[in-house]
């Protein structure tokens, strides 16, 4: 006669399934019940810790055990490997004793033999560098290291970022100057000290930026990182303070005064040591924004293309004009190939925009009742039909640009063109049902190829003159 066994785990049940040749036999347990089993500790390893080490425990029912002990004294649970195996930290005030477990319905499970704990003292076999940088690593190397509790710089603590029992990784505090090296051990005694150097140097660096937001807006905190960002201690913009909200040494947090006005900002970031960091020329808005599309992040997809329409179109991301001015280094271009009256590329921000307010623009009280889409666009000289769409799909739904005569528009360059949405389809009431825009050459007798440079396309409270973008609301026509 041969058994085999079937676990099945279904809806918080685990049923156990005997089947035999004579009969059938099933057995229950809820999770709770199994839950409640005896852990069981068969072996530990090593036999002998020093303190901080790690153990590793093998038995059964561990995936349950929530508090684990070396004698009296509570161990930490550094891992659950599997339910029979876990791995436990040796506390800085252990003594030798029996390893115990216990779980949530209070089971406990007691090892048959003792763990020895050791303290042992720690060597530093090789020579600290004689200086180095604030927010620098340097490697201490010796014997018995995984004791250590503590790396202080002339008494400022440094960061342990690694350690084991031969290797210490620390990371260099804000204590300028010619200090002492000192690691804290721990001993059946308590704590002791062992000096690594007597004359380790400090050196103050200057932070280096790794770049500022292209934009800045009113209300999304401005991120700016780099190296030492931790040494910056203030800064303003346009003159007015900022409030840093947090800071480490790769980047600073913090949020544009509320005195900000919409425009080109100048940033200045001031550094322990008496320098001063600026970013010139940065535009602000200080007013509600939200991005749908820019070609940094967004891929050249978001525009779907119908090649039945147009077999040669060209979509890529960059073409043959420089970058706008802002926000980044990348833009939508677009060359359509052949003439025609229909839509070659669309973008439905319902399908393609990954951020969810595209649906709430024309919602009553949002952007002060007064929404504007912005984009960049550079049609290389060329006439393009550029079409809105919202509400719907069919012709009333829309409006289109083709005719470009505004004042202060210049075809062969980047334009940020401004459209008042509020109204702008009478019947528009609601972008979450549709809201497109799609491209075109304009009709079967347009010269080609007409080309679309597009990017950074958002939507404002207000027409962002600040920074020359031109209403357009009255160019686009009804069909």
């Amino acid at each position: 006669m041969k058994n085999w066994y079937k676990v099945l785990l279904l809806l918080g049940f685990i049923t156990v399934v005997l089947i035999a040749c004579e009969a059938d036999l099933e057995i229950d347990q809820t999770v709770a019940e199994i839950k409640s089993e005896q852990p069981t500790i068969s072996s530990f390893s090593p036999g002998t810790a020093p303190v901080n080490s790690l153990v590793d425990i093998e038995g059964t029912f561990l995936n349950f055990v929530t508090e684990a002990y070396i004698g009296n004294i509570e161990a930490q649970i550094t891992s659950r490997i599997t339910g029979q195996r876990l791995q436990i930290q040796v506390p800085n005030n252990a003594v030798s004793g029996v390893i115990k477990l216990v779980t949530d319905e209070g089971k406990e499970a007691v090892s048959s033999e003792s763990l020895t704990v050791t303290y042992p003292v720690p060597t530093v076999t090789t020579a600290l560098p004689a200086n180095g940088d604030v927010n620098s690593l340097i490697n201490i190397i010796g014997t018995d290291l995984v004791g250590i509790t503590g790396v202080t710089f002339g008494g400022t603590a440094g960061t342990i970022e690694f350690q084991e029992d031969q290797a210490l990784v620390v990371r260099v505090p804000n204590n300028v100057g010619i200090v002492d090296v000192v690691l804290t051990y721990l001993t059946s005694n308590g704590p002791a000290v062992l000096t690594a150097s007597t004359n380790f140097e400090i050196i103050l660096p200057q932070p280096t930026i790794g770049g500022f937001p292209a934009v800045l807006t009113r209300d999304n905190e401005v991120i700016v990182v780099g190296q030492d960002m931790n040494l910056i201690t203030d800064g303003d913009v346009d003159g007015f303070p900022v409030i840093i909200n947090s800071q480490s040494p790769t980047e600073i947090r913090f949020n544009v005064p509320s005195s900000v006005q919409t425009g080109y900002v100048d940033i200045n970031l001031n550094f322990q040591g008496g320098g001063t960091i600026t970013q010139t020329g940065t535009p602000y808005i200080n007013g509600q924004f939200e991005q749908l599309y820019e070609f940094d992040s967004d891929p050249a997809s978001v525009f779907v293309v119908d090649y039945s329409k147009d077999p040669n179109a060209m979509p890529s991301i960059n073409g043959n004009v420089v970058q706008p001015p802002f926000p980044g280094n990348q833009y939508y271009a677009l060359t359509m190939n052949t003439a025609t009256g229909s839509t070659v590329a669309r973008a439905k921000f319902a399908d393609t925009s990954t951020n969810p307010a595209y649906a709430d623009v024309l919602n009553s009280g949002n952007y002060g009742d007064n929404p504007v889409m912005h984009f960049w666009m550079h049609t290389e000289g060329t006439n393009p039909t550029f079409k809105i769409y919202i509400g719907g799909g069919s012709s009333s739904d829309r409006r289109q640009l083709d005719t470009y005569t505004a004042p202060g528009l210049n075809i062969n360059e980047w334009n940020l063109y401004a459209v008042r949405l509020n109204g702008f389809i009478p019947n528009g009431q609601n972008t979450a049902g549709a809201f497109d825009l799609r491209l075109t050459p304009g009709s079967s007798s347009s010269p080609v190829p007409e080309i679309i440079n597009l990017d950074w396309i958002i939507v404002t409270d207000r027409v962002l003159t600040e920074f020359g973008a031109i209403d357009m609301t009255d160019e686009f026509d009804p069909i």
